[in-house]
């Protein structure tokens, strides 16, 4: 028998929270939460090993730059606040998925991958599993479609579809490892927010 202790994994919410239904009433922020735990985006000045570009609370210089553009934020990402981060998030990642229209769990896992692979991608990977076209824009028959499948069932799916995506990347024998660690703690995170129903 190994001596080496398992490792767990830190849900982004409370167990409690699982049970009394707050993580499920603000999905949004659970998500945020997801990313924002020490060991991944939760710090002001987060720039990954090997990363060559400034990022603040997850967000880019390039998301930054493109955000002050629309209107979204202003001023530099160097001072930029988490509240700052968050309208970023839910305007340029949670509202074109339109997660709100998914379960929780569902939302969880499309947002998160969105933030490391991009929404257009995770909107085809979608559409892809649930057998919609595959035009990189979610409607209504994408997520009609979507929402005919049990949740746990679509999340080990866009799970396993993403970490074979990652897996194909140039740059993954340098980032491969972190990235299933992610892959696999938002897949524990994303059933537990479901709740027991979905196991």
């Amino acid at each position: 028998m190994s001596d080496t202790p398992k490792r767990t994994i830190d849900l982004p919410f409370t167990p409690d929270q699982v049970r009394d239904g707050s993580a499920r009433t603000d999905p949004f922020a659970a998500a945020l939460s997801f990313i924002w735990q020490p060991e991944r985006d939760g710090h002001q000045d987060d720039a990954a090993f090997g990363e060559t570009f400034a990022t603040s609370w997850g967000i880019t210089q390039m998301t930054w730059d493109a955000a002050v553009a629309d209107g979204v934020v202003f001023g530099d990402l160097g001072d930029a606040t988490k509240d700052q981060c968050a309208a970023i998030y839910r305007v340029r990642y949670w509202a074109p998925l339109h997660c709100d229209s998914f379960a929780p769990g569902v939302a969880m896992v499309l947002f998160v991958d969105a933030t490391l692979t991009g929404v257009g991608h995770v909107a085809r990977l979608l559409q892809r599993i649930v057998a919609t076209a595959e035009d990189g824009v979610i409607g209504p028959h994408t997520m009609a479609a979507a929402n005919r499948w049990i949740p746990a069932a679509l999340i080990a799916q866009l799970i396993a579809a993403d970490e074979v995506y990652l897996a194909a990347l140039a740059n993954a024998p340098k980032f491969l490892h972190g990235w299933t660690r992610r892959e696999e703690a938002l897949r524990t995170a994303a059933l537990a927010i479901e709740g027991p129903a979905v196991a």
